[in-house]
């Protein structure tokens, strides 16, 4: 099995996020993947393979233009106007009618318009690593195209919390909107109706960016299993009340367990096959481990190769893993390695 990565995510390395009304180090660091990348390395039936370069139009296909621009030129902005050369942090988010439709000149004004909290920074090599975690997943999606029955895709920073025009949640480019926009656009028609592709967010948190984007799609379908936003961030979103055609949001209570949370898990995939896609991307979060500082399940390790397994047996489509969430560095690369462990020993 194909494990796409490439070493610019180190450039993304922010020293500092406010977080639970106090300013800790940067939870998302560099550490967490190339955690997982060492422990990979060792893994019988891993074959690591860099991120390819790909056009940049890719991109605007899933964010707004000017949110992409304002990507490439913030830092260099904030600097210039004499502000704090460790990173960009916003002091103001402008809600409702505030937002308007343009963020104004300043770079205040745009930090705030464009970044949904303080726990997502913006330092001198954001943009760089933002665009090769895309390539990465836009990597994945290509060899999947090429006959890979699954591909794991370790992006970083992750994705699923940048929506069309804004940032958040430790995310800025959408990893697996764009792999599914690219898996739609080039894949093969199975029907008349046009390629689709479904999208199933583990991560423990909302995935509330794939949600929005995927809102201004055709025939591509999110399901997302996650803590009660009643409970855990991204707080506003990820509620059944939001579910349409496009988007079906499972909202789990504090300290679920293995097996409850497998029946949730069990209905999610039975949707997906009634939806009929022909790809799948999977956003990865191992932060649903009991162990996890940012999430409230009660998941042991034994889950993930369960959940794997019965995702390749049920769904029988190519599959794309994208890597999420995932906080407690001493069982992340584990738990990762054992998702992933099912789909190596099921490579034709």
């Amino acid at each position: 099995m194909k494990v796409v990565y490439s070493p610019h995510h180190i450039l993304h390395n922010p020293p500092k996020e406010f977080i639970s009304s106090k300013v800790v180090a940067y939870g998302e660091s560099p550490e967490r993947a190339e955690l997982i990348y060492e422990f990979l390395m060792d893994v019988e039936g891993a074959e690591l393979i860099s991120a390819e370069t790909f056009d940049h139009g890719h991109f605007f296909k899933v964010h707004s233009t000017e949110y992409l621009e304002y990507l490439q030129t913030a830092y260099e902005e904030w600097v210039a106007a004499g502000l704090w050369a460790e990173g960009i942090m916003p002091e103001f988010f402008p809600i409702g009618k505030l937002r308007g439709h343009r963020p104004g000149k300043s770079p205040e004004g745009k930090a705030g318009f464009y970044m949904t909290d303080s726990c997502t920074m913006i330092v001198k090599g954001t943009w760089e690593a933002v665009r090769y975690s895309g390539y990465t997943a836009l990597t994945g999606a290509k060899h999947l195209l090429m006959g890979q029955s699954s591909v794991f895709s370790l992006c970083r920073p992750p994705g699923h919390h940048a929506g069309f025009d804004y940032a958040g949640g430790y995310c800025f480019v959408n990893n697996t909107a764009l792999a599914a926009k690219y898996l739609q656009d080039s894949g093969e028609l199975k029907s008349n109706g046009g390629v689709k592709v479904g999208i199933l967010d583990l991560d423990f948190h909302h995935g509330n960016g794939t949600q929005d984007i995927v809102q201004r799609l055709e025939n591509i379908l999110f399901i997302s299993l996650h803590g009660d936003p009643d409970y855990s961030y991204p707080y506003l979103t990820g509620f059944t009340s939001e579910n349409t055609s496009k988007n079906i949001n499972f909202p789990l209570s504090p300290g679920i367990t293995d097996e409850n949370y497998f029946k949730v898990f069990c209905d999610a995939v039975s949707t997906l096959q009634q939806f009929g896609a022909s790809y799948l991307v999977v956003s990865l979060g191992v932060d649903t481990f009991e162990k996890d500082p940012l999430g409230n399940f009660c998941l042991s390790a034994k889950i993930y190769p369960r959940l794997a397994e019965y995702l390749i047996n049920e769904m029988k489509v190519p599959t794309l893993i994208v890597m999420e969430g995932g906080y407690n560095k001493e069982f992340l690369a584990s738990n990762v390695a054992s998702f992933l462990k099912p789909f190596f020993d099921h490579q034709p």
